[in-house]
């Protein structure tokens, strides 16, 4: 695995994080209302095995903006997200970020492993 410098790892999260509390909440709460009664969501299970906290995004394809995640060390959150095609990106302190690629269907459950 590639090694970054702490710094820029620690300046990557601090921007994250930042952008998680200016668009997180608000956001998610009220766009994931009106796709639940449609039936068109996915529950999503992001699970971090790995010794420091990661940060996950979202972004939906064809979908404007992303959605942030810190997930704690050795921890998991849930999360209802619109069904669709998801590029999720993941970062840690210390490590290279990285990229991929999730078809979630509607009313079907996922979990990502970190």
């Amino acid at each position: 695995m590639i090694h970054i410098s702490s710094l820029t790892v620690f300046v990557c999260l601090a921007l994250m994080g930042s952008l998680l509390v200016s668009c997180g909440p608000s956001s998610s709460t009220s766009g994931s209302g009106a796709a639940s009664s449609q039936g068109e969501t996915s529950r999503l299970k992001l699970k971090n095995d790995f010794g420091r906290d990661v940060i996950v995004r979202l972004e939906r394809l064809g979908d404007a903006g992303h959605r942030d995640v810190i997930v704690p060390a050795r921890s998991s959150k849930s999360l209802r997200v619109k069904s669709g095609t998801y590029k999720y990106s993941a970062a840690a302190k210390g490590f290279r970020p990285f990229s991929h690629w999730k078809e979630l269907e509607p009313n079907r459950s996922y979990t990502l492993y970190f």
